[in-house]
């Protein structure tokens, strides 16, 4: 109920909010992401479904995100 949903563009990987465009990882273009509000008043989470994947900051105007855009090479061993 307290929760925004933003489609991501399937060009660039952000999310309109608050009057200016938040960065989210590429994953996630042409995807719809939930922001709701977090315990802190200046910060907002980034949701696909239930999972966080990143976190608006107003106070730094940043947007940190959780997961990485590239995925990691794991060697055998």
């Amino acid at each position: 109920s307290h929760e925004i949903v933003r489609r991501v563009s399937t060009t660039k990987a952000y999310v309109s909010f608050k009057g200016r465009l938040w960065k989210v990882p590429q994953a996630f273009r042409g995807e719809r992401l939930a922001i709701r509000p977090s315990a802190n008043d200046a910060q907002y989470g980034i949701f696909f479904a239930a999972h966080q994947v990143a976190i608006i900051d107003l106070a730094s105007g940043e947007c940190v995100g959780y997961v990485p855009e590239h995925p990691s090479v794991m060697s055998p061993g």
